[in-house]
């Protein structure tokens, strides 16, 4: 049956990257280590200075198709370019920086053409540092509730890990990204869609998520702005004023950290508060892993 499958429906896998460096080769790599080989993968440059354009410029595969047009448009026009360039029945994200499990296309595909009432799946997520090591799985509390609390969870959390999402490209080509919610773009999405939409959570982790050291202050605080103005728009009709209000000004505390933590120069990290510690026989598991594609990337780019 998975064969089977696997022949008939293609999946598009969008990688858009700004200056990733020596990442996008471990990025690369782990996509064409996929159990599942009947895809598109479709990487966007957006105007990068960094050298990450000589690799894939390397790449020789008939699957990838490589869009570098010398412009930097920014991340959401690329991920809404990447829809409407897509040819598959799914459209699987992907960071450039992050690094796919070789199990996550075929156990996405496989869900979505067992429920058909189904629009996105995600997976559970393993966090890796800078150097690829694993630290810990993140949980996204949002994913594991029901009800009104999942309602709640959406407007305070979200409840998908984005970067894994995987969703039918009908549903994507309905629901695009919007633009005027930079750094929320996904909460965003997800909370217009809330009602229509069908999400089911894969618990398994199936992405590594790469986490750098550095603050990148400007970046929260630019996203809690859109998330406030995201919580305006849809936070009442969701759950009503009183409580919309308290995720407002819950979001306005979080900003007023940040501006502290950047005044004082004090570095933050706001995944490591969702943050599982990994047991040993799993690290060892996912350090092997991770690996083998650091070594394929390498060997690519001697």
């Amino acid at each position: 049956m998975k064969a089977e499958m696997e022949k008939n429906i293609l999946v598009t896998i969008g990688v858009p990257f700004y200056n990733p460096g020596e990442y996008l080769a471990e990025c690369i790599e782990s996509i064409f280590a996929q159990s599942y080989k009947n895809f598109e993968l479709i990487v966007i440059n957006d105007g990068s200075i960094d050298r990450a354009s000589e690799y894939i410029e390397t790449v020789k595969d008939g699957r990838l198709k490589y869009i570098n047009d010398g412009l930097n448009l920014g991340l959401v026009p690329r991920l809404n370019q990447i829809i409407d360039m897509a040819n598959g029945r799914y459209i699987a994200r992907m960071d450039a920086d992050d690094i796919m499990h070789p199990e996550r296309i075929a156990k996405q595909v496989e869900l979505l053409e067992s429920d058909p009432t189904i629009d996105v799946v995600d997976t559970g997520v393993v966090l890796i540092d800078k150097e690829s090591n694993p630290i810990g799985f993140l949980d996204v509390p949002g994913r594991r509730l029901k009800g009104l609390k999942r309602v709640q969870a959406a407007l305070k959390w979200g409840v998908v890990f984005h970067p894994s999402v995987m969703a039918r490209a009908v549903w994507f080509k309905k629901n695009k990204y919007d633009s005027s919610y930079p750094r929320a773009e996904d909460r965003e999405l997800f909370l217009r869609c809330f009602r229509q939409t069908k999400i089911f959570n894969i618990k398994d982790n199936y992405l590594f998520y790469r986490i750098g050291n550095e603050s990148k202050y400007n970046s929260y605080l630019e996203g809690y702005k859109s998330e406030r103005k995201a919580l305006l728009r849809y936070g009442p009709s969701l759950v009503g004023w009183p409580i919309s209000g308290m995720f407002y000004a819950r979001s306005l505390m979080k900003t007023f950290l940040i501006w502290q933590a950047k005044i004082r120069g004090r570095r933050i990290n706001l995944q490591s508060q969702h943050l599982t510690k990994i047991e040993v026989k799993e690290y060892q598991e996912v350090e092997e892993f991770i690996l083998n594609i650091k070594n394929k990337s390498f060997n690519k780019n001697k």
